[in-house]
Formats: C-alpha cells, structure tokens, sequence
C-alpha cells in the first residue's frame, strides 16, 4: 500500500508539472583552467579562493564551453611558435568535462577539427589527417573521429548537452596543407573580390556541396555516438556576428545542402568581439533577429568578451568604458539582446577565455584583461550579469526546473551526505518552479522522506525494481 501511494505521488508530480522553456544559457568558455592552474594560478570570490568552476557557477554561469583538438601540437597557428594553451586533447577535454559536470553545469563541446587554433584565416587540417586526398576519405575521417570521441565522452558519464561541429568555418574548414590552403576558395560576389571568404575547394557551388559533406559527417557522428533520444543539440559557429550580409550569404547555400544531405542543425552560433567586429550591439541584433526569423533556428553567442582594464587605442569608442564596470554593462547589453530575440529563439551567451588572468610563465592573450578575473584572479564585476540565472531552491540538476528529477538526485545526494532534509524542504517548497516563473500546487503530495522514512521508501523502491526484474523472468 505504501509502494502504491508513493508511486502515486510521483505519477501525479509528473503530470502536473508545467513545461517551459529551456533555461537561458549563461556560458563560459573555460578551455585553458588547467594549463593556468598548472602555473598556480588561484582565482577567488568574496568568499576567498576556490574553484574557478565553482565560483562562475554560484555566480549563475550553467553551461560552459569546452575545445577539442585532434591532437595538439602545441604549436600557435599565427607564429608557428610554442603555445603551451594548445593542450586540448581528449583526455584533458574529459577531465575538465568532468569537473563541469561535477559542479552541475552544462557542456558544450567545441571540435576544432585541428591540431591547433581553428578560425576564419586558419583551418589546418590535422597532421595525421593529411594522408586524406579524397572528399570521401576525409568524410569518413570527420565521422569517425566525431563518433568515437562523443562515445569516449559518453563512456565518461560527461556526453555533451551541445556540440559545435567545427570553430568559426565561415572560410570552411580542413584546409589541404598549412602554408598552401588549397581548399580555400575566395568568392568576388560578397562585398567584391579577395574578400576573404572562401569555402572548402572548387568552384563557389562546389566548395559549399563540399563544406557541406564534411559538416553532415561531423552531425551524423555526433548523432550516432550518442544514445537515441539523448542526442546532444548541434551548432553551426559563424564568426560574423554583427553581418547579416555575410552570414546569410553562408546560410543560405549551406543549410539546404546540408538538408539535402539528410542532416541539420539545432542552433546557429556568433562570435561578437566588438574590436574585431563593427557595428555594435544594434547589428548583432538584427543579425540575430534576421537569423532567428528566416531559418528558424535558435541563436547563440558562442564566443564574445570585453577588456576590463589598459584601454588601448581601438577601443575608445566602442559604446563602453574599458573598465571592470564597462566590461558588465557591455554583457549586460549583449545578454539583454540575445534575450529579446523574438519568440524565445536567442538561447545564452558564452563568454570567451573567462578564467584568463596574468600567469608566471604563461604568456597571456591582452594579458588576461579580458576575462572574468582580474591581476589577482578576483571575480569581476561583469560575472554577476549571470546571477539572474541562478537556479532556484531545489534545482539540484540545475536544468531551471525543479520537479521529480531533482527529488532522484536530492535522495542520491541525502545517502552521500550532500544534500539534507533542509534541502528537500527547498525542493518541496518551489516545486513547480519553472525558467518562466511558474508553480505548482502539488505539494501537498510530494513524499515527506526524512529520517527512517527516507530509509524505508528507498527499501521499497528497491524492493520494486527487484519484483519488476523477477517478473520479467
């Protein structure tokens, strides 16, 4: 009878539950913690030192961005000279997916398909690949490697919630040979000649049905890496933030050839770094808004960031000061714009080399001022842009509900000693809570566990699943 009643009540939160949207996704880009770890770097909050992890995801952050690079020559793309943050291997990708998880964030998995730095004047193809002459050839490569690095990540218990099938390919990707891109194709139609956009070899048609074969592997890798009905969400990742010019140009010949190739995509991923890229917040508006409206796909800022001190002189007049408060207010405009996105298509902002901060024997990119530390590696004030997503009481896995699922993790956490009853009072009393705000009003059924009672509705829940096993016998 006790069984019965419990079963009951957890039948009945489960239908009474309201759905909403998924929760705003507040991103940081933590790739090289390690290597300024392995230099000593501390970082801390107002509470002292801790975790860099730990102190973003109090701060609100819940998803962060993670790269991977085939295998790491630890060489800089620009220089050719030694890059120790050019690390990202698989296993050190796994071990700091694991500390994410462990803290309750999100990940976002960001294959470089390189050996190094991936981006709009560089898409090396990696050493080992080189041997690859035919498309054919590199498109079971892309697969196969895509597949078994996300059952690697799956086998680790930390499977992606987000996958970005290669880094800002606005100039494609894979090039043939890094001093000699042969892949590259300049095309005279956007913006005039030698603009700077080339796409994956051949002629213009060409290059894109190509771009795409590389891209549909990738997504089919990732897809059939991971188990049915726990597929990560795919992202495509422009660098143009702020040109809707360039970006739809892409879009419109890369995605209906990727749909001819019977693969899509989920999101499509910017890069806004107002130094780089001009116009302003007002034209990574529109861009997100025309991407949002004419291909129905949700947008994120994948990568964006903000000095906080020694302004230079090409950033005088960015519409921000460059100082720690300057640097909040310039998130704070870019979270509101992906927030106002029409009918709920912007999803989160991820925030680019957030643990960056001066580190003996580390050469630092701008000297660690554009993360979200300072010299001392103090949380800045830009961080607490995040605090708005905090999650509510009772959110244990932190996915913006609290509903039955955090009661499982709440009765794991009680056994382990991480959870107590004051915290499943928290869970009873915001059951309902959704990312929009809403309740239920189904408390008055949700088990009470404490004391011998937890003991004795984990006996019986235990003694169920042993009765089902022995039923299906």
């Amino acid at each position: 009878m006790a069984l019965r009643r419990i079963a009951a009540c957890v039948a009945a939160l489960c239908v009474c539950a309201p759905a909403a949207a998924e929760p705003f996704m507040a991103g940081a880009d933590i790739s090289s913690l390690p290597v300024h770890e392995g230099r000593s770097a501390v970082y801390s909050d107002q509470s002292g030192p801790g975790d860099a992890i730990d102190i973003l995801s109090d701060s609100g952050a819940n998803y962060f961005r993670l790269r991977l690079f085939v295998n790491p020559q630890g060489k800089n793309n620009f220089n050719g000279n030694n890059d120790p943050f050019v690390a990202q291997s698989l296993s050190y990708t796994i071990a700091l997916a694991q500390r994410v998880k462990a803290a309750g964030g999100k990940l976002l998995l960001d294959f470089h398909y390189s050996d190094t730095w991936a981006d709009p004047g560089h898409q090396w193809k990696p050493l080992a690949w080189r041997s690859h002459a035919t498309l054919p050839a590199l498109e079971q490569q892309v697969y196969d490697y895509t597949k078994q690095s996300i059952e690697a990540f799956k086998a680790a218990n930390v499977m992606p919630d987000m996958v970005q099938i290669g880094n800002e390919i606005a100039s494609g990707m894979l090039w043939n040979n890094e001093y000699v891109p042969t892949n590259q194709l300049s095309d005279a139609t956007v913006g005039g000649a030698n603009t700077g956009y080339p796409w994956t070899g051949g002629q213009n048609s060409a290059g894109f049905d190509r771009l795409a074969t590389l891209l549909s592997a990738g997504i089919r890798g990732t897809r059939d890496g991971s188990d049915p009905g726990d597929e990560p969400l795919l992202m495509i990742h422009h660098d143009q933030g702020t040109r809707w010019d360039r970006t739809s140009y892409f879009f419109d010949r890369l995605l209906p050839r990727l749909q001819t190739n019977g693969t899509d995509i989920d999101v499509i991923g910017y890069s806004y770094h107002p130094t780089f890229h001009a116009g302003g917040i007002t034209a990574v508006a529109q861009n997100l808004n025309n991407t949002a409206a004419t291909y129905g796909k949700k947008v994120v800022i994948a990568e964006t960031g903000f000095p906080a001190r020694n302004p230079q002189s090409d950033e005088q007049n960015l519409g921000f000061d460059v100082t720690p408060e300057g640097q909040r207010q310039f998130l704070e405009a870019v979270v509101n714009t992906v927030q106002n996105v029409p009918n709920d298509m912007g999803m989160g902002v991820f925030w680019w080399y957030a643990e960056a901060r001066p580190t003996s024997g580390l050469n630092v990119y701008e000297g660690g001022r554009y993360g979200l530390f300072d010299q001392n590696g103090s949380l800045q004030p830009a961080a607490s842009v995040f605090e708005q997503f905090l999650p509510a009481p009772g959110d244990f896995n932190r996915d913006g509900f609290v509903d039955t699922a955090d009661y499982t993790v709440w009765r794991n956490g009680f056994d382990t000693g991480e959870f107590d009853e004051d915290d499943y009072a928290d869970w009873k009393a915001n059951f309902g809570t959704t990312p929009g705000g809403g309740g239920s009003s189904v408390q008055s059924i949700v088990p009470e566990p404490t004391g011998v009672a937890l003991v004795a509705i984990l006996l019986l829940l235990t003694s169920a699943r042993s009765f089902a096993r022995i039923d299906r016998v």
